[in-house]
């Protein structure tokens, strides 16, 4: 009975070092991705838009607060925000991970934060779509930059956890890439989402065998179901929007 108990007390140990290492590699994944895809990625690629633009766009401010045709320490900030968001979207992809199949989570994350990221970045309220041109090249352009981002993020995560490199580290070393990300996540999103990342942080430290009733439930196979149609129908409600979006920056683009 002993060893028995004590097997059960090592495996719940095991579990608690998981689900706080699987959360290191998910902020740690997506702020890598976030920096290279939205940050400099990105950057290039609105870089190259500037090129399609007419002339009467340059020296305006876009959405993001920099100024079209000119390269400035602003690029920065744009890093940042890049490090901040895949930080952040990274630890929900651990929390949804149970919910996708395990043999297409990266084309599954593709075609969800393709989605998701149209939903974000493309809106008839800025200045951006009407300033950047043509819209054929710079709505795809954003989607596909949201696609590729999900597409890296499941796939280098999946990589990581597959490895089991670094699991057995200590807690605080698994700390690490919260507590860099925190600065950066507080200056972009402000205080709930560092507040909601630093308390699944605590969860997964502190909370050990306690949770293991709702941590198979919420992996089980009902819920498993439930979370991918209900994924799947956000994916389509987010199609909806972007077309409506899209429509809208249309008209007001000939209207003006």
């Amino acid at each position: 009975m002993t060893v028995a108990n004590e097997a059960a007390r090592t495996a719940e140990n095991r579990d608690t070092g998981s689900a706080l290492w699987k959360l290191s590699v998910g902020v740690t994944v997506g702020a890598l991705a976030g920096l290279l895809v939205g940050g400099v990625l990105g950057r290039l690629v609105m870089f190259g838009l500037r090129f399609t633009s007419p002339e009467s766009s340059m020296g305006k401010t876009t959405d993001a607060k920099s100024t079209i045709g000119e390269w400035s320490l602003k690029t920065f900030g744009l890093l940042e925000t890049g490090i901040a968001m895949g930080a952040q979207v990274g630890a929900l992809y651990i929390l949804v991970r149970p919910w996708l199949n395990t043999g297409n989570r990266p084309l599954k994350t593709c075609l969800f934060g393709a989605t998701a990221g149209g939903v974000l970045f493309i809106h008839p309220d800025g200045v951006d779509y009407y300033a950047v041109k043509p819209l054929w090249l710079t709505v795809p352009s954003f989607i596909l930059l949201a696609a590729v981002f999900g597409y890296l993020l499941s796939l280098w995560t999946e990589r990581a956890i597959a490895t089991e490199r670094f699991q057995a580290a200590p807690a605080w070393q698994l700390w690490i890439p919260v507590v860099l990300c925190v600065p950066a996540v507080l200056h972009v999103s402000l205080l709930p989402p560092t507040v909601l990342l630093v308390a699944a942080a605590l969860l997964a430290t502190f909370a050990r065998g306690r949770l293991q009733g709702v941590v198979r439930g919420w992996s089980g196979p009902v819920t498993s179901w439930i979370g991918s149609r209900l994924l799947f129908l956000l994916g389509l409600a987010n199609v909806v929007l972007i077309v409506r979006a899209v429509a809208e920056i249309a008209n007001k683009s000939q209207g003006s």
